[in-house]
């Protein structure tokens, strides 16, 4: 275990005195010297000498064996908010959203065969490459075939499908099921397939239809067809409108309920309440966090305004454990849009926000508890 130890600091520290502690590459020939000293050697043997199309399999999240699965350095670059921004906005700059991790393999991969990279050259093929898929994209809602695969253009189109997957006797044994049962047993089997294949997560002229007739989820997409298909067998009445108005009904009615739960509980908050914070932003310090593990750190503060449009609360602060105050916003998980690359993105910078004691600041309601 000493040794495991020590191999695991020195490869750390090595790794730190390459760009000091937290300075993480910026570019790509920063990443791939970075990479090269942090990655073991049995993996970069691996990446150097496996096929191109399967260098994503080579480390964290696809890779199933170890020390290759274990590896999630280039996983954490590209898919925290907390990873790498700068490496992150270097590549999206470049016209790449969707290729990082690929783009670094390739580039680590072409460092560690030649001991150089060509900058240019990887960049304008994973640019291409993002080009040529975002070409393919425009058309996916009127292509009657994606990876290979036959997507229905509407529900009788999914019936014609369906019997050409299943057999006479699977048929059968179908239309003898009742309606509800066929559909809980195959939801998360071949209703998963559909879902997938179909491309009613991913977006298809199918799952289009169904947007035209107003349902918006996979889940109530491939619901419909399960139970049309269903009465279809049994030379039922489809009653397709009846459908669509179930769903429509359950999400206004779900969107209702939760507009009164919230305005139950934002009843509760009344100004002049006092109330205890519940951390839901994090700590300020670890101190703090081991404080209010022990039940020892309660911070308090007074209602002084209420919004009940966006249920806020105005609390004034009146008790804290720590100097620092309390954490009241963390722009952590927060996903930007941008409309000029319609895309999402994180955050380039992490963002904390804190209130000291006899500050106000307007709340979320549930980040406090009344008393």
């Amino acid at each position: 275990m000493r040794n495991l130890l020590q191999i695991l600091t020195l490869t750390l520290l090595t790794s730190l005195n390459i760009f000091g502690q937290n300075k993480l590459p910026k570019n790509l020939k920063q990443a791939v010297k970075y990479l090269d000293k942090d990655c073991s050697d049995i993996v970069k043997k691996d990446i150097k000498t496996i096929h191109e199309d399967s260098l994503i399999y080579s480390v964290y999240p696809f890779a199933k064996i170890e020390p290759y699965k274990n590896y999630k350095t280039i996983f954490n670059w590209t898919s925290s908010e907390n990873g790498n921004p700068k490496l992150t906005k270097y590549i999206n700059n470049r016209g790449i959203y969707d290729y990082h991790s690929e783009v670094l393999l390739y580039s680590l991969r072409q460092y560690l065969k030649n001991g150089t990279i060509n900058e240019k050259e990887i960049l304008n093929k994973f640019s291409l490459k993002q080009k040529n898929a975002e070409e393919k994209d425009k058309i996916k809602f009127i292509t009657d075939t994606i990876n290979g695969i036959y997507i229905p253009k509407d529900l009788e189109d999914c019936f014609v499908q369906i019997n050409s997957f299943w057999n006479d006797s699977t048929k059968i044994q179908v239309k003898n099921w009742e309606e509800n049962e066929f559909a809980g047993k195959v939801h998360l089997g071949f209703g998963m397939w559909m879902r997938n294949n179909w491309r009613l997560w991913g977006g298809s002229r199918l799952s289009k239809y169904f947007n035209d007739l107003g349902i918006q989820h996979p889940d109530d997409m491939s619901g419909i067809i399960l139970d049309s298909y269903h009465r279809h067998l049994n030379n039922k009445e489809i009653k397709l409108e009846e459908q669509i108005k179930y769903y429509q009904d359950y999400w206004e009615n779900s969107k209702k309920a939760e507009l009164k739960r919230k305005q139950e509980e934002f009843s509760e908050y009344n100004i002049g309440d006092t109330l205890e914070f519940n951390y839901n932003k994090g700590y300020v310090s670890k101190e703090q966090e081991e404080k209010y593990d022990d039940d020892i750190c309660i911070a308090k503060g007074i209602v002084t305004e209420r919004n009940e449009m966006d249920f806020l609360v105005k609390v004034k602060i009146i008790e804290t454990c720590d100097k620092k105050g309390i954490i009241y916003f963390d722009n952590y998980g927060h996903r930007i849009y941008d409309p000029k690359t319609k895309r999402w993105s994180n955050p380039p910078k992490r963002i904390i926000k804190k209130v000291k004691k006899n500050k106000e600041q307007w709340f979320e309601y549930k980040d406090w508890e009344t008393l």
